[in-house]
């Protein structure tokens, strides 16, 4: 966490008057992927849990498998992270340059390719929560997110199931934060299917996208989705629920499976 932070001396106005002030500041650092030494992307980062960043962002863009284990990972002081497995998805990397230029924050740009979302399948649950239970998830995200209450620029992720989190991660980019968790579920060997994810940012149909193809039913936003996100949510089967301050949210999609 420390190099997640830099410390500044900056101006502060208030209405009795302006004056120096010390205060944190989030890091913002190029990592780049390679993988079986062939280089991936570099990402706009803030600098911790690269490892799970690394494999998150693998994942969810299809050059890992679930069903594969990853043989090394390593990392160097430059920012470079370097991952081994025993296989090739040769289908992903001839897709990999049609990329959709998105609403993405800390990379700029996605690089899932729109014909997920097509090839996904419904996802189909019976597991049920109580509002209160949303509520008392958010309420959970938000006790740890430390990053955020130091520096107020990033975004919190975490996974969990109805009663606790069972992985959370920060990150500048809410794509980034979502990444990590996957990729601290992989490594820790817990499955996402049927678990819950919970995030700080806005739910934007790339993210929506990302939970579908890890199967997961339940999406939980303390912020809002745009409307392609909720238009997806209805297709596929995710109860998306947003807003989730207090006792209160939203809930626009399969509100079935949130009881009272």
């Amino acid at each position: 966490m420390k190099d997640s932070l830099k410390r500044f001396q900056i101006e502060k106005i208030r209405e009795k008057g302006r004056g120096e002030e010390e205060t944190f500041i989030i890091a913002e650092s190029p990592i780049t992927l390679f993988l079986n030494g062939k280089e991936v992307v570099t990402l706009l980062a803030t600098p911790e849990n690269l490892k799970e960043l690394a494999v998150g962002f693998l994942l969810s863009e299809g050059w890992l498998r679930e069903d594969k284990p990853v043989e090394k990972i390593e990392m160097d002081p430059e920012g470079v992270v370097r991952v081994q497995v025993k296989y090739r998805n040769i289908l992903t990397e001839k897709l990999f340059l049609r990329r959709t230029i998105t609403s993405g924050c800390g990379r700029g740009t996605i690089f899932y390719n729109v014909l997920d979302s097509l090839r996904a399948k419904k996802i189909r649950s019976s597991l049920k929560i109580s509002q209160g239970q949303v509520s008392k998830l958010m309420q959970e995200l938000n006790q740890r997110s430390v990053l955020y209450r130091q520096s107020g620029s990033v975004h919190g992720a975490a996974l969990a199931t109805g009663r606790r989190i069972l992985a959370f991660c920060e990150d500048i980019g809410r794509h980034n934060a979502v990444d990590k968790i996957f990729g601290a579920a992989f490594l820790q060997g817990l499955s996402t299917s049927g678990k819950i994810l919970l995030t700080s940012g806005r739910v934007s149909s790339e993210i929506l996208v990302k939970a579908v193809k890890r199967r997961i039913p339940f999406l939980l936003s303390y912020s809002g989705p745009t409307a392609l996100a909720v238009n997806m949510a209805r297709e596929m089967g995710v109860t998306l629920v947003g807003y989730v301050r207090g006792k209160g949210m939203r809930i626009y999609s399969h509100g079935e499976r949130v009881g009272r």
